[in-house]
């Protein structure tokens, strides 16, 4: 009885998430994936496994793709619906964040392969954000 109180919630995979007809909700999930893949970035260098950490930073990338992906099939601008915009733009934030700290834990000549990601994650996240800040028109 205890152990279903502590039971992880398993997220979809990407093919499944695609799947999902709703855009908006295909963007919330498809963040949330990219969430979970850079914690399993932490996990798998806090382990010291380099190839787990790349995969895992390619897997964040692609989750946030399919949300921006998603949200732009909405065909909804982050300025005048923000809602589901700024949703997703506070978890890439929390994305980001997280992935400065990896980056803090790591060795200096570790850290390139944190470089593409994050810079990605950062174009994603500030489109988004300059999107909701931006005047309506």
């Amino acid at each position: 009885m205890i152990a279903m109180l502590f039971a992880q919630v398993v997220l979809p995979g990407l093919d499944q998430i695609r799947a999902d007809v709703n855009p908006e909700r295909r963007a919330k999930l498809a963040v949330d994936f990219a969430a979970a893949a850079e914690k399993n970035a932490e996990a798998a260098y806090s382990s010291g496994a380099m190839a787990a950490v790349i995969a895992a930073l390619k897997n964040m990338v692609a989750g946030m793709e399919l949300a921006k992906e998603a949200l732009d099939q909405t065909g909804k601008t982050a300025n005048r619906n923000p809602g589901p915009f700024k949703a997703v733009e506070l978890k890439s934030q929390a994305i980001l964040e997280r992935l400065g700290d990896l980056e803090k834990r790591m060795d200096s000549e570790e850290r390139s392969v944190l470089d593409a990601a994050r810079n990605r994650v950062q174009e994603i996240h500030d489109a988004w954000f300059d999107g909701i800040m931006s005047k309506k028109k």
